[in-house]
């Protein structure tokens, strides 16, 4: 044991020349498992978040969507569910054609067209923080401000879609459940669904998307709903997604991106070892003349293969 303390001395004292080099070798191990605990870290808070905020992600207990206009029966039940005490919204997304009102330049956009209440869960941020309340409130709208730029608008001008006119009280900033990618696909168009059928942009042919978001009673599960009106949707082509599915499909989007970028952070530390290895090859090469010395004086093989193990052991731990 005393041997052995002597030996660790010596490791210490020979290090002093090349404490620095050393450092940064330590940085680079250090560097490459702080990404792997990164990642996990990631994915943990990821994972929590979709947890605790996925009806906000979704607008409502569950939603119910169609590619087509529901059915009489399926308006009918809904009628029902609404003087029942449960809360419904609706969004009808389309594409069209939104022209400046002044100078009719037109550029392709998403138009949403809601219902009031819509979302329940968390809200819609625009600049200024009041216009969202404005779209129920007459023939108002909130854009992309990449619309803005694309037809040289300003808020308080008007857009125009299809025979009607609205006024742009906002610009959009984000829409829960939504990434800003989303606004490549179009910029995005919100206005009152009450005026949707004057703008005559949805006729027969015309392709849309119809949700309906519910919010449920406290004392009325979705399962239970499921479980009731379930089948009834179902044969009217009407497509439930509640909560649950969609905290499954983003855990699942979750782990994959985990996986991916373990794999990465793994080659990662991977290639940062070697790259150690090789420095402390080259660290070891320019000791040769202290490990002559050594030799010399005494020491045998094993214990100066004992103090450079000891320093790479170090730099390990």
């Amino acid at each position: 044991m005393h041997r052995f303390s002597r030996l660790a001395a010596v490791a210490w004292r020979e290090s002093r020349t090349a404490r620095r080099r050393l450092l940064l070798y330590m940085s680079a191990i250090t560097l490459g498992v702080a990404a792997l605990v990164a990642i996990d870290s990631f994915a943990d808070n990821a994972t929590q978040s979709v947890r605790t905020q996925a009806r906000a992600l979704l607008g409502g207990d569950l939603a119910l969507s169609s590619r087509d206009t529901f059915t009489t029966v399926v308006a009918q039940l809904f009628d029902s569910l609404s003087h029942n005490g449960i809360g419904l919204a609706r969004q009808t997304s389309f594409n069209s054609m939104a022209v400046a009102a002044d100078t009719a330049v037109m550029r392709l956009a998403q138009v949403r067209a809601v219902s009031p209440g819509f979302p329940f869960y968390d809200t819609i941020e625009t600049d200024p923080a009041s216009a969202w309340q404005t779209v129920q409130a007459g023939q108002n709208t909130v854009i992309d401000a990449a619309l803005l730029v694309a037809l040289n608008l300003k808020v308080g001008d008007s857009l125009s879609l299809g025979s009607q006119r609205f006024a742009i009280r906002g610009t959009i900033v984000s829409v829960p459940g939504e990434v800003a990618a989303s606004a490549l696909l179009g910029p995005r168009v919100y206005i009152a669904d009450r005026y949707l059928g004057g703008t005559g942009l949805l006729v027969f042919g015309s392709r849309a998307a119809y949700e309906t978001v519910v919010k449920l009673p406290a004392t009325i599960t979705t399962d239970q709903f499921e479980a009731r009106f379930g089948r009834v949707l179902s044969r009217n082509q009407v497509r439930m997604r509640t909560v649950a599915d969609d905290e499954a499909n983003l855990n699942f989007a979750i782990d994959q991106l985990r996986n991916f970028l373990g794999v990465v952070g793994l080659i990662a530390l991977l290639l940062g070892g070697i790259g150690v290895a090789s420095g402390v090859h080259a660290f070891v090469l320019r000791k040769i003349d202290t490990v002559a010395i050594l030799r010399c004086l005494g020491a045998t093989s094993g214990q100066v293969v004992l103090i450079y193990v000891l320093q790479a052991g170090a730099m390990g731990l």
